[in-house]
């Protein structure tokens, strides 16, 4: 009987994708569900040292029966299709609470500073979400990698959730952030555990549908959270966290009727002497000292301030630090760093890392770009993201099909970055001037550029890569675009205060209101005269930030054209590799590395593109 792969798109009972038998399998042929075992091998394979496994990778080719034999062993029972929606419908949630909590506060943060007596102190909000989240997904990554994904994930739910309790029933200011900061540890591993185990679930060929799938439902959760924020905030600020409790409820429930059949591949003897705690410190130093620096730097304090340079010298000291200690020291680094030597790794990283810097400013000013240059109110400017964001959710779950049905990869990651260039390109025309429908035809059209490399470049870089870096690649992935969007709020930020208030303040009848044209709030409150002259000088503003952001844009296409063929029929790491695989060798892009880690890597199919 022929093996069938359900669609990602839950509820939607669409024709699903055919494979050819797995009954009969020859050298040249994969099963499709890659990563289910034979069930004869279970007794012998759950306790497979993956240090012999990644030995046996690098032999000569051998017979049907040994590669079955070889076969390792990610599911104590294989999924049914059924099974599969489901999980992933429950993975699907749990990433979308976690994306969620990161934009519903936004409409929120100065009604509950308010109520905490805390305005001055309000970017804590945020900023107590952000530290922890962006420090832990590498964390989360590399603890999925040797100690298993069922741990991992439901670590995350839970500091998740008592973070969301936290922040629900809290008392005072300190005990609210406290809150956000637990809730931001539990949001990185949901992020990037959640996407790992969909990569351990499903074959390579069909794994860009289901990340097409998910990248679609956090881009919805960035539309809503503005919106479910506003309006939370008109009954009880409260239920923006109460909310996740209840949802992740169902998720948990899911999860936990099929926890014995969830993905769970873990290194064998690792032991709690083996966690890399000086680069955990190194680490989230590191990445602390460079994001309050990013996020206080023209703002809070001047960006030649004792404060931001002291911040600035520290993480950058600390970048060469780190690398050099996890070079030589740790059995088993945080970020594994020889899979910078496989050239499809670097470049989705790099493509991610410059194209969000882009993507998540464009997210957060584009409501603000409403408000303050077309006059629209708080729910219709959050409204008009949808162009841009309605984009994203379609093209992405639209090439995740494509790249399964095709089998490529890099098609889409060209067509994507040269469509987001453009697009950013022509975004710089966005200043009040021109027509609302062009705004919009513009903001979709940047919008579609990111779907097409929303779900590529991860697919890309784990299609070189073997079972023992599938984690730490994703999860590097991932980080590459959180680092991206924090460098690129941070930068546009500055960019807009600082390009808006020299064009208004060098008309001196703007002098006197001052105070409310910095802190850019009630604007509808100033003289029509000023309302208009704060208008056009945001318009600029944005403009200019435009200007700003789209060679970095260009930067993540160039990145993209380095990336070479990516083979989706092979596994991923799921066994030793077929006859398209070698083993790499010195000066090659995949090797052993000093704690074990095996990069393998793939040569060009022939007919690849």
């Amino acid at each position: 009987m022929a093996s069938v792969l359900p669609s990602p798109m839950l509820g939607a009972f669409e024709q699903p994708v055919i494979h050819p038998p797995a009954l009969s399998m020859t050298p040249d042929d994969e099963t499709t569900m890659s990563e289910a075992p034979d069930p004869s091998n279970l007794s012998t394979r759950s306790s497979m040292d993956m240090g012999s496994e990644a030995e046996k990778a690098t032999s000569a080719p051998v017979d049907d029966a040994e590669k079955q034999e070889l076969r390792t062993v990610e599911f104590e029972k294989p999924l049914s299709n059924r099974e599969i929606q489901l999980v992933f419908f429950a993975l699907s949630v749990a990433a979308f609470l976690g994306s969620l909590d990161q934009t519903i506060i936004s409409t929120a943060m100065p009604t509950i500073a308010s109520q905490y007596n805390a305005l001055p102190q309000q970017s804590w909000i945020s900023l107590a979400y952000l530290l922890t989240s962006t420090v832990f997904q590498p964390i989360f990554g590399r603890g999925t990698d040797l100690y298993g994904s069922r741990l991992m994930l439901f670590l995350s739910i839970a500091f998740f959730d008592v973070g969301s309790l936290f922040c629900a029933v809290a008392t005072d200011f300190i005990w609210f952030c406290s809150g956000r900061a637990i809730a931001g540890i539990g949001a990185a591993g949901l992020l990037v555990v959640c996407m790992i185990i969909i990569s351990q679930m499903v074959p390579l060929r069909d794994r860009g549908k289901f990340v097409g799938a998910m990248y679609a439902r956090t881009a919805i959760a960035t539309v809503l959270g503005p919106v479910l924020g506003g309006i939370f905030t008109r009954f009880n600020w409260r239920w923006c966290f109460w909310i996740n409790l209840i949802l992740s409820g169902p998720a948990v429930a899911i999860l936990l009727l099929f926890i014995k059949k969830i993905p769970n591949k873990k290194r064998p003897g690792v032991s709690f002497k083996d966690v890399d705690f000086g680069g955990i410190i190194l680490i989230a130093v590191c990445v602390v000292a460079l994001c309050l620096a990013l996020s206080w730097g023209g703002t809070t304090f001047a960006w030649n301030s004792p404060v931001i340079i002291t911040l600035l010298v520290v993480g950058s000291v600390l970048i060469p630090v780190y690398i050099l200690y996890e070079m030589y020291v740790p059995r088993f680094p945080v970020i594994p760093l020889d899979m910078f030597r496989i050239r499809n790794v670097v470049a989705s990283t790099g493509n991610y890392f410059f194209s969000s810097v882009s993507m998540y400013g464009l997210s957060a000013y584009i409501p603000s770009y409403y408000q303050l240059v077309r006059g629209d109110n708080q729910l219709v400017s959050g409204l008009e993201i949808l162009p841009y964001v309605g984009t994203i959710v379609i093209f992405s779950t639209v090439v995740g099909y494509l790249m399964s049905w095709t089998g490529r990869t890099r098609p889409w990651m060209w067509a994507g970055g040269v469509v987001n260039t453009i697009a950013n390109g022509l975004l710089i025309m966005l200043d009040g001037t021109l027509p609302r429908a062009v705004e919009y035809v513009f903001l979709a059209l940047s919008g579609a550029g990111v779907g097409f490399i929303a779900q590529t470049n991860t697919v890309s870089a784990q299609s070189k890569v073997a079972k023992e870096l599938l984690a730490s690649v994703t999860t590097m992935t991932m980080w590459s675009k959180s680092l991206g969007g924090i460098v690129g709020i941070a930068m546009q930020g500055s960019i807009i205060s600082n390009v808006f208030q020299k064009n208004m303040f060098a008309d001196p009848a703007a002098a006197p209101y001052v105070d409310q044209l910095k802190a850019l709030s009630d604007l509808r409150s100033l003289p029509p005269d000023i309302q208009e002259l704060a208008s056009r000088s945001y318009g600029k503003a944005f403009s200019t930030m435009m200007i700003a952001t789209t060679p970095f844009v260009a930067v993540g296409l160039l990145f993209s054209l380095t990336a070479e063929p990516a083979d989706l029929d092979r596994k991923s790491g799921a066994e030793k590799p077929e006859e398209d695989e070698v083993a790499p060798k010195a000066g090659d892009t995949g090797s052993q590395t000093g704690n074990g880690d095996l990069a393998i890597v793939s040569e060009k199919p022939a007919d690849a593109i």
